[in-house]
């Protein structure tokens, strides 16, 4: 069977990411945080919370499940030396991991917020386990998030249909709320904001 491959495209701050992290920290004890960018040493920087994995400006993160992978056997199997011949990586991707990419300010948007993603592919057939927690992961993702709508930049018109790949952690819902020109972003042509009811 070919690789399954999910991807939900987030909205969220630093104090989203910290709280996302304690969140699945007290479903899955056993998850852990690895700062991806280019390592000095083969040995990963494990990090108890996403907000954490910061060693480089531009730091995504790889969520490990070590009842899945441990995290020797993490770095046995998924650390190699960096292509530039200074330093090592990890993969992100894979048998107990989830990518997560963060949101970040916008460079064509000032005090906008530009979307991140959450994203793993495997083979549900053949690593259930993977299957399992990659299916708790988005489900605890969505128990907190909020639908975003999609804003006529033009009128200033919001959508009533909700997209259905962006979702907003409270955190950036707060701070992005269209006022004084903040809104959350996929592309300079795409601007989006969350409904209250």
């Amino acid at each position: 069977m070919p690789n399954k491959t999910m991807t939900i495209e987030t909205f969220m701050t630093e104090n989203d990411e910290k709280n996302f992290s304690i969140l699945l920290k007290s479903e899955i004890p056993q998850i852990t945080f690895i700062d991806d960018f280019v390592w000095s040493t083969p040995s990963p920087p494990f990090h108890d919370t996403l907000s954490q994995c910061k060693g480089w400006a531009g730091s995504n993160a790889a969520i490990l499940n070590e009842m899945i992978l441990s995290s020797r056997d993490y770095k046995k199997t998924m650390v190699i030396p960096h292509q530039s011949g200074s330093g090592f990586i990890g993969g992100t991707i894979g048998k107990g991991l989830i990518q997560f990419h963060r949101s970040y300010e916008a460079g064509y948007a000032k005090n906008c917020l530009r979307n991140g993603r959450l994203a793993a592919s495997y083979d549900p057939e053949t690593d259930p386990e993977t299957d399992i927690f990659v299916k708790t992961v988005w489900r605890l993702f969505k128990k907190h998030a909020l639908k975003v709508h999609l804003v006529n930049m033009n009128n200033g018109q919001i959508h009533d249909k909700p997209e259905k790949r962006f979702f907003s952690w409270p955190d950036a819902v707060e701070k992005y709320d269209g006022k004084n020109g903040n809104y959350l972003t996929n592309t300079a042509m795409t601007y989006f904001i969350t409904r209250r009811n």
